[in-house]
């Protein structure tokens, strides 16, 4: 067969350690954690899922709510409990605000937060020489001393060391790639701990992502996800992330362009535009958080219900089949009955399909943690009831308004068919630039692979996607 850019991105040398990560979050998270892996494949260590249980299992956390802090540490006794003999590393966004909660956990060798993410390598390298060094057993973990911080901010605001040091970003068993070009936040929603464990706004140069995008359309990757904590925000002298999507969108010859997510303000008449490009994936992610105008307020986001309507409203009137994706934020603090009527009314007029809905989670440090007015929670699970209902039937409605539409997938895996109208007893998941997901059918002498970008004719009834010639 022939190698596909997945292949070439894992080492298949034999080495002495194997290196293993799990990653939990956002996109800009995931490519983080190509780039690490991508780094120790290239120092011959064998990459291998966790549960093969590697000498080095490395946990790239989340701490976007409650709930994922206590996912992390879940995770990590997890790990812990199949293969007590790894040696345990934790980094990313809760191991950089909440360091010390993690090295309570009897185990993890080490806490890297996101200040020092991009040398993990380096450093994980450093203590493993220092154990050679003191003739430790390699394998016992009783033998090592213990955990440490290895990061200088100790659950301070981070302030980034090479954020863009992961080079050439290659994606590891999975088909579509991630490229960063911004990290870091210098908004301060009401809600959000993301600036205190990102740090600042920070762009990488210009020239710098141009030249690993067009190393990865080389290399056939079907599909480039644009990521950082807020892409409209990237700058360089005088270019705009307007400017750079266009460079990137007329350069690529093989692959499609996704935007993991765009904030409100920077949705306009010009990006409106562009998503008609080819090469763009018909898909926005606008978060909304709340559509009612004293929510917005308390949670210190810098449009109006009236002004979000008008940007997407626009874009609408430019592509008005592009698919719409959101974040809404459910029980924040002081939430009326009416305010949240007021975000329902807002899906349903807007026509946005791709709901994300969360609870509201206080996060320790934010203004939103001491708010009065905490929503009980009956209340918080009957509305995300709701939302859960309206996603369903305007996704379903989504699909059927495609019927019968041509439309691009990359092909994602190969799977076991479950609806009868698929016709076949095999499938392969694809994903459309639209961000549906069809069942393709296959057969014994099929020629699709995983991670091929191919033609497909939407059926609505099963959510099929019949290959086209």
């Amino acid at each position: 067969m022939e190698s596909t850019p997945l292949q070439k991105a894992t080492s298949t040398e034999s080495t002495e350690l194997s290196v293993g990560i799990h990653t939990l979050g956002c996109r800009l998270n995931q490519y983080e954690s190509d780039g690490i892996l991508n780094r120790f494949g290239r120092h011959s260590y064998r990459i291998v899922p966790l549960t093969d249980g590697p000498d080095i299992a490395i946990i790239n956390t989340c701490t976007v709510t409650e709930s994922a802090d206590a996912r992390n540490r879940n995770i990590i006794r997890q790990v812990l409990r199949r293969n007590p003999q790894a040696r345990i590393f934790v980094t990313g966004c809760y191991a950089q605000t909440d360091p010390e909660k993690i090295l309570g956990i009897p185990g993890v060798r080490a806490v890297v937060g996101n200040d020092r993410k991009s040398n993990i390598f380096e450093i994980i390298e450093g203590m493993l020489e220092e154990e050679r060094r003191s003739d430790a057993d390699p394998v016992s973990q009783s033998s090592l001393s213990g955990g440490a911080i290895a990061d200088p901010g100790r659950g301070k605001r981070a302030v980034l060391t090479d954020p863009f040091a992961y080079g050439d970003v290659f994606p590891v068993d999975h088909s579509r790639a991630y490229l960063k070009i911004q990290d870091g936040c210098d908004r301060k929603c009401s809600y959000c701990k993301i600036p205190q464990a990102r740090g600042g706004g920070i762009s990488r140069d210009a020239a710098e992502i141009m030249a690993h995008l067009r190393r990865m359309d080389e290399a056939g990757i079907p599909e480039i996800v644009l990521t950082g904590v807020n892409l409209g925000w990237f700058r360089e002298n005088n270019m705009r992330f307007a400017d750079l999507l266009e460079r990137m969108l007329e350069t690529v010859k093989h692959a499609r362009i996704r935007l993991s997510s765009i904030e409100p303000s920077d949705v306009n008449e010009r990006l409106a535009e562009l998503s008609l490009h080819p090469r763009f994936c018909n898909y926005l992610h606008v978060p909304v958080q709340s559509g009612s105008a004293n929510i917005l307020r308390q949670m210190k986001r810098s449009y109006t219900p009236e002004t979000f309507r008008m940007r997407i409203e626009k874009v609408r009137s430019i592509n008005p089949d592009v698919f719409l994706g959101t974040d809404l934020m459910v029980g924040f603090p002081g939430e009326t009955d009416a305010d949240f009527e007021d975000s329902m009314k807002l899906l349903v007029d807007l026509d946005i399909a791709g709901v994300h809905a969360f609870p509201f989670s206080p996060r320790e440090g934010t203004a939103a943690a001491v708010m009065p007015g905490r929503v009980h929670g009956t209340i918080v699970k009957e509305r995300m009831q709701r939302v859960a209902a309206h996603k369903e039937a305007a996704m379903e409605s989504f699909y059927r308004r495609m019927d019968g539409r041509i439309v691009e997938g990359v092909l994602e895996g190969e799977i076991k068919a479950e609806a009868k109208e698929v016709g076949s007893s095999l499938f392969m998941e694809a994903l459309t630039g639209e961000f549906l997901r069809l069942n393709v059918p296959i057969s014994d002498t099929t020629t699709l692979r995983r991670g091929q970008l191919v033609k497909l004719k939407l059926q609505a009834e099963g959510r099929v996607g019949w290959p086209v010639d």
